[in-house]
């Protein structure tokens, strides 16, 4: 229970973090300037050592569901809140986070697999190539790749659509897409590592 306690504290720490990365994006009118600062976010969660899903979901043998389920909850939990104390602020996120959920909302499905798959083969990459390397330099640059790509981040999502107080049926279709596709792409990576062991 311990574990499961510290897993959720240290979530709720990622989703904060998210927060404060998504922030700083919405403020720059300069998408690449917004990317690179955006990366601070994950930056933080991987030198601190906290718990944010897209990170850990490629280690699934690592963590099995029930540690991944509250890392889902958790990093809900700290996007919420920091979405909800955003919006008391005179900075004009608000705004800027309703045209980014108006397009994802309208998007297809399909579309939203395929850019979450997209995300979650750039997040593993930039948490594996960092384990391996202790480089900063492969957290960034995977970061900017997907935000420049308009891949799906399902955790900054749920920043976004709080902030821009979105939360329905259409949320949740493009919250559960994310999650699945950030999942499949972060395998696909990992599946990639293990048969290169094994030759």
């Amino acid at each position: 229970m311990k574990k499961l306690y510290n897993t959720f504290a240290l979530s709720v720490m990622s989703g904060i973090m998210i927060g404060f990365g998504g922030v700083v994006f919405l403020m720059c009118e300069n998408i690449v300037v917004g990317s690179l600062l955006f990366s601070f976010g994950l930056l933080t969660i991987v030198c601190q050592g906290f718990a944010l899903y897209t990170g850990r979901i490629g280690y699934f043998r690592d963590y099995g569901w029930v540690q991944i389920a509250t890392t889902i909850l958790g990093n809900f939990v700290g996007t919420f809140l920091m979405g909800k104390l955003f919006t008391l602020t005179r900075l004009p996120v608000v705004d800027a986070a309703q045209k980014i959920v108006e397009m994802k909302l309208a998007d297809s499905s399909l579309s939203i697999f395929i850019l979450a798959v997209g995300c979650g083969a750039m997040m593993y990459l930039a948490v594996d190539n960092y384990r391996k390397s202790k480089s900063w330099m492969f957290i960034i640059f995977p970061i900017v790749i997907f935000i420049l790509s308009g891949f799906e981040h399902s955790i900054a999502n749920m920043f976004y659509l709080t902030l821009a107080d979105a939360w329905g049926l259409e949320a949740l279709r493009l919250t559960i897409i994310g999650i699945l596709g950030n999942a499949v792409g972060s395998w696909m990576v990992n599946a990639g590592n293990f048969l290169l062991k094994e030759e």
